[in-house]
């Protein structure tokens, strides 16, 4: 059984394609009457506005009754609007710092190497600037310096892989048939600078919305491009500061088939035959149930549209076994120019 575990939450979480956020709102250029129970989201800025946040993501594992957080780390960003025009904003993303955290006496040799390596990058990528632009609700519309970001994301990982191999931890998957160096050759770079953006992303994910206020749910059957899922969504206004508040939840069902095909693809792509015989003979036996996919996403928001806190949780259960992966990012400081 933890063998074909430890091929499924080995995959990429499974989020692609399937959640769909803001089932009950609309671009604002759509022309939406509004009403006093609509929630308009509206970036409020002025050149010179800078705000600084802490990004702090963490890695659990479920086991039936155990829970053992695998990974964690924490960033401090700052974002300034260098221009502001009836247009939109000229914006800089920049990476601050990356403290690494103290770990108890009692992890293990792979915990303590993530840590190591986890500092290693962060002192890379410090000072790192993302350019970027948005329109005059706040919406990004382009990244102006990707090119730069990728070459550079590419040069960070060929040296994560080339230290990761020569662990002790990865010389014990590679006779297992897991060769980290073959895996890595399939791994398209480009798409790593999808981890810079992310939280940046998140930040600004409902700006040019407008959003009805109350409490919705909603299912939806499984399609040719979607899994069956059911979302919830809440919105709703502080009465006392004016501040406001959008939650998500989506959860999608992932059929037994959909999940062997995933980790099929995976375990094909390292061509070991003794691994692909492995799968093919106990998947079906030791992974009997579907899964589930849940995404959660709350972010709140000061009455300028600068949003203060953003929680995040994706998690991949099959029965109690299961992955979490929670990002959590809250306000530091700001200096709002008038």
């Amino acid at each position: 059984m933890k063998k074909i575990l430890f091929w499924l939450f080995f995959l990429p979480v499974f989020s692609s394609g399937m959640t769909v956020y803001g089932v009950s709102a609309s671009s604002q250029d759509d022309n939406v009457a509004l009403q006093d129970s609509t929630i308009n989201v509206i970036a409020w800025f002025n050149k010179n506005d800078t705000v600084t946040y802490w990004v702090n993501e963490s890695v659990w594992t479920l086991d039936d009754v155990d829970t053992v957080r695998t990974a964690s780390a924490s960033m401090k960003v700052r974002i300034n609007v260098v221009d502001s025009t009836a247009n939109g904003y000229k914006m800089d993303y920049t990476f601050l710092e990356f403290p690494t955290e103290a770990l108890p006496d009692t992890a293990s040799a792979l915990e303590i190497f993530q840590n190591q390596v986890t500092a290693n990058l962060g002192n890379k990528v410090l000072g790192t600037t993302i350019h970027f632009e948005t329109d005059e609700y706040g919406r990004i519309t382009q990244y102006s310096n990707l090119g730069q970001i990728r070459t550079q994301a590419k040069s960070l990982f060929k040296e994560a892989i080339k230290d990761f191999s020569q662990l002790s931890e990865m010389r014990g998957l590679k006779e297992m048939g897991l060769d980290i160096e073959d895996y890595a050759k399939n791994v398209d770079t480009d798409k790593l600078v999808d981890g810079y953006l992310e939280e940046l992303n998140m930040l600004f994910l409902n700006h040019g919305k407008s959003l009805k206020t109350g409490e919705f749910n909603e299912h939806e059957d499984a399609t040719d491009s979607q899994f069956e899922n059911t979302s919830y969504t809440s919105v709703y206004v502080d009465d006392d500061d004016g501040s406001y508040h959008i939650l998500y939840d989506v959860t999608s069902i992932l059929p037994q088939k959909e999940l062997k095909a995933m980790v099929g693809g995976l375990v094909e792509s390292f061509a070991n035959d003794s691994i692909t015989d492995s799968f093919n003979e106990n998947f079906d036996a030791q992974v009997n149930v579907d899964g589930t996919y849940e995404d959660y996403l709350k972010i709140d928001y000061l009455v300028n549209g600068w949003p203060y806190s953003v929680v995040r949780q994706k998690a991949t259960m099959i029965g109690n076994r299961g992955k979490v992966k929670q990002t959590v990012i809250t306000l530091d400081s700001y200096s709002f120019a008038q």
